[in-house]
């Protein structure tokens, strides 16, 4: 008689949907080695229902990259049933992608990182940093956002792209845009990342900000799911701004996402193994 078969037991990961996670959370704007309040963040993810976190503090120039050694520590130590996975909000500092992560320099560090997340941002244009020009036109500078978006998909150090907004609300708010709409980015360019996301398997975060603030973007979420790409849901918490942000804030992102026809099998969870 054959020995009867057991059933293998469901992994719970396979059963998370996109309001159950949250992939963009932050103990602080700058934590402070030996006093990161973790324990806090976790708590209160749990209570908003959460099953699965990623701890995504700064990581710039100034950085001290030991917090990320002590954020895994006070992981491995945490009691907590969430999922935790830690990575870093990497800052992009051009549009070539050039990051203060030094693959040698840092290995120790990034060892311990389930993965890194690059955060676009466009901090090189501020006049107290002027590492790049402000363009004069709209055009130049959507040219030079996309080339940066590009570099990033190209770079092997990242795995998810943080709210990419196309540099939209910037364009506006310094007077290149009439308003933070989709539709000033030539279709072509969405298409091009879109499709050179999914060729080097980058996922991308749907942020709360940025699905409540730029139009249009279910064209450029629609684009991504058709493209194949992975996607995650993240607030963006703070606890500096904790009266209007908190862990789970992604109902926009959830809705922007399912009303493009994603789902739950939309949800990008990075490969079990650090880096």
């Amino acid at each position: 008689m054959a020995p009867e078969e057991k059933e293998t037991p469901m992994n719970p990961m396979d059963k998370l949907d996109l309001h159950q996670v949250d992939f963009h959370l932050h103990t602080a704007e700058s934590p402070s080695p030996g006093a990161i309040p973790l324990d806090g963040l976790i708590r209160e993810a749990e209570e908003r229902g959460l099953l699965c976190i990623s701890i995504t503090d700064h990581w710039k120039e100034d950085t001290d990259p030991t917090i990320f050694l002590e954020e895994r520590k006070l992981i491995e130590q945490s009691s907590s049933n969430l999922k935790i996975y830690l990575s870093a909000e990497v800052e992009i500092l051009d549009e070539q992608a050039t990051s203060p992560v030094d693959p040698k320099a840092h290995r120790d560090v990034l060892k311990e990182m389930d993965y890194l997340s690059a955060a676009p941002h466009l901090g090189e244009f501020l006049p107290e940093v002027r590492r790049r020009e402000l363009p004069e036109d709209k055009a130049e500078f959507l040219d030079y956002v996309h080339r940066k978006m590009m570099n990033i998909l190209k770079s092997e150090l990242f795995a998810l792209v943080l709210h990419p907004n196309y540099g939209l609300n910037e364009c506006a708010g310094w007077g290149l845009c009439s308003s933070p709409s989709i539709e000033n980015v030539p279709e072509r360019r969405l298409d091009e990342f879109a499709e050179a996301a999914a060729f080097y398997g980058k996922a991308v975060e749907i942020n709360e900000n940025v699905a409540s603030s730029v139009e249009g973007y279910d064209t450029f979420v629609e684009k991504l799911l058709k493209a194949g790409v992975k996607l995650v849901v993240g607030s963006d918490y703070h606890p500096e701004h904790k009266d209007r942000c908190w862990p789970g804030r992604t109902q926009n992102a959830v809705e922007v996402i399912r009303r493009c026809g994603g789902d739950k099998n939309s949800l990008w969870l990075p490969e079990e193994g650090r880096l």
